[in-house]
C-alpha cells in the first residue's frame, strides 16, 4: 500500500513520517497521479457555502484536525481528493473522486474495497 500526496519526495516522506509512515508517502509535485484519475480542483468561493464540507470540517476540528493553509499553497488547496486501489498491472480496481476538500471514505471503507 502507498499514499500519493501532492508536494516533493521529502515533503511527503515529512508529512507522512509524522505519521509513522515515511516509506508509504509518495510526493506528486505536479500532481500527475491526480490528474490521471480524474480528481479535478474545488471552486474555492465555494468554502463557506458547502454544507457537506462545513459538516466535515466540524467534525475534524472536533477530532483535532485543522487545515494548515500556512504551509498549503492555494492551488494545492483547491485539489480535491480522491483514493484509489490500483492492482499491480495497473488497472483501477476501485476509485472515490472527492466532491469537497474533506471528501475521502473513512478508513475502514477504504479497507472493505481492498
Amino acid at each position: 500500500m502507498r499514499f500519493v500526496t501532492i508536494g516533493s519526495q521529502a515533503k511527503a516522506e515529512a508529512f507522512c513520517g509524522r505519521q509513522g509512515a515515511a516509506a508509504l508517502c509518495i510526493g506528486d509535485e505536479d500532481k500527475r497521479t491526480y490528474r490521471a484519475m480524474g480528481l479535478e480542483n474545488y471552486n474555492l468561493l465555494k468554502l463557506f457555502s458547502d454544507k457537506a464540507l462545513k459538516k466535515r470540517r466540524a467534525e475534524n476540528k472536533a477530532a483535532g484536525f485543522s487545515q494548515n493553509w500556512g504551509a498549503t499553497k492555494l492551488a494545492d488547496g483547491a485539489q480535491l481528493p480522491g483514493a484509489a486501489i490500483i492492482d499491480a498491472s495497473g488497472t483501477i480496481r476501485w476509485l472515490h473522486r472527492g466532491a469537497h476538500p474533506g471528501d475521502l471514505p473513512p478508513m475502514r471503507e477504504m479497507l472493505e474495497h481492498a
